[in-house]
């Protein structure tokens, strides 16, 4: 499961009520600032979204649909770095 900082209380609350734990029942991937991801119990793995380069291409998109409105839409894809932690574990079969 994906998720971000706003859901992490509430899912760390739901997985402890259950009496499931992480990793070992379930895999938890964030897409947080690091010092939430090492504060969750375990520390989460995170996906570091680079926010500075999605405005500074999402700007340049724009700039280009402004200057040619009819251009057909181009797209951008980046894949931010992950930083593994405890909070995932082995594939169950």
């Amino acid at each position: 499961m994906t998720i971000n900082e706003a859901a992490l209380p509430g899912l760390q609350r739901a997985l402890q009520r259950a009496s499931l734990e992480v990793p070992r029942d379930f895999s938890i991937t964030g897409v947080v600032a690091d010092h939430l991801a090492e504060d969750f119990h375990p520390p989460l793995t995170a996906a570091d979204v680079p926010a500075v380069e999605m405005a500074r291409i999402a700007l340049e998109l724009l700039v280009e649909r402004i200057a040619d409105p009819a251009a057909q839409p181009r797209r951008a894809l980046l894949v931010p770095p992950v930083t593994l932690r405890s909070s995932t574990g082995a594939r169950r079969r």
